[in-house]
């Protein structure tokens, strides 16, 4: 009897789930007053974020290798350079996420693959840059050249029928060369444009829409007061996944450079007559289009410099000047948004000055397109 009284005691003294006295344990009359925990963030996978930089990494150096070894007019070159182009910019794009993402700075990232052991390129990279540029697939090519200005370029047909942009130099004199810089405004913009200005070196900066907020149009400002070609590349490189034009319809090829010109017009007071399309891809068609549209002449280039091949100055350097020798003369592609083509490119045109060549004015090309 005493332990059944001492039992009942107990449940008396345990606090009822309905007393008016105990609101904690009552049930809110508003769901929405409930607090749901947060769900936390996502721990970004480190491993798998380096091993997708060291994949793009590994493909970039057996590009770049292709791209020294083969003459610059082969299909190999054009393949390689096109892949080189794409994949320095994935890696840039990767790089900034995992600092972002995972904490990873750009100096760690730089000793990572210093490290690393030389590997084949991935078959996830390789997919993606088949996708992205149609190299790979059937063998059958189509050989036509299309002549878009006899003299001055056409277009031929490389691997699996994509549509290169070949440019011709005949009209420049043995020493005469055009410096050409792509894919700004940028950080670096100023300052090349003030080295090159400061150099006698009249250059053409060919630039990108996207880039082209209050801070690019200032830049591009400048770089025309510089003295320089303001000219269209593209909105993105050329889309936003930086597939080539042939990804796009003609339509949207000349809508969207119309508001490039525009926008460049808008900024540096001169209306753009050059473009050059990303990769040199595109189609006869649209480039017609173009012309009739906007007036743009096509520009190529016959010295690649492969400025994204490598982060060292003085490597790149000393390949561009052996590019320039060979060649005697030409149209010289580089970027202005690589540290390393800043530096070279200011030790460039002293060279140029001190070894007989001469930067010679963007309106060559227009003039030798319109056969003056």
């Amino acid at each position: 009897m005493t332990k059944l009284i001492s039992l009942f005691a107990c449940l008396l003294a345990v606090p009822s789930l309905t007393s008016a006295a105990d609101t904690s344990l009552r049930l809110p009359r508003d769901p929405a007053s409930v607090e749901v925990p947060a769900v936390p963030s996502p721990v970004p996978d480190r491993q798998y974020m380096v091993k997708e930089y060291l994949d793009y990494y590994s493909a970039l150096e057996t590009y770049s290798e292709l791209a020294y070894l083969s003459p610059q007019d082969s299909q190999t070159f054009i393949e390689a350079s096109a892949a080189g182009k794409y994949l320095r910019e994935r890696l840039e794009l990767t790089g900034a996420r995992i600092n972002r993402e995972a904490g990873i700075s750009r100096e760690a990232l730089d000793r990572i693959t210093a490290a690393h052991n030389k590997a084949a390129i991935s078959w996830k990279v390789l997919s993606e840059i088949s996708d992205l540029f149609g190299f790979n697939g059937p063998e059958e090519r189509d050989s036509r050249g299309v002549p878009v200005k006899q003299g001055y370029c056409q277009i031929n047909y490389v691997k699996n029928n994509v549509p290169f942009l070949v440019q011709y130099d005949g009209f420049l004199a043995k020493g005469e060369v055009i410096l050409t810089f792509d894919d700004g405004p940028g950080p670096l913009t100023e300052e090349v444009s003030g080295a090159m200005r400061a150099a006698g070196a009249d250059s053409i900066f060919f630039v990108l829409g996207s880039k082209m907020g209050p801070n690019g149009k200032e830049l591009v400002k400048k770089t025309a007061a510089d003295g320089h070609e303001i000219a269209v590349h593209g909105y993105h490189h050329a889309t936003e996944s930086g597939k080539p034009f042939t990804a796009l319809s003609t339509e949207k090829i000349v809508e969207q450079l119309g508001g490039v010109a525009a926008s460049i017009e808008t900024a540096s007071g001169q209306k753009p007559t050059l473009f050059r399309p990303p990769y040199g891809i595109i189609t006869p068609e649209a480039l017609a289009a173009l012309h009739s549209e906007h007036g743009l002449i096509p520009v190529g280039w016959t010295i690649d410099t492969l400025d994204w091949s490598t982060k060292d100055p003085d490597v790149l350097f000393e390949k561009t000047i052996s590019l320039i020798r060979q060649r005697g003369k030409g149209i010289v592609l580089m970027h202005d948004i690589h540290a390393q083509s800043r530096t070279a490119s200011k030790r460039l045109v002293r060279w140029l000055a001190e070894n007989g060549f001469k930067v010679v004015s963007p309106a060559r090309l227009n003039e030798a397109y319109n056969g003056k």
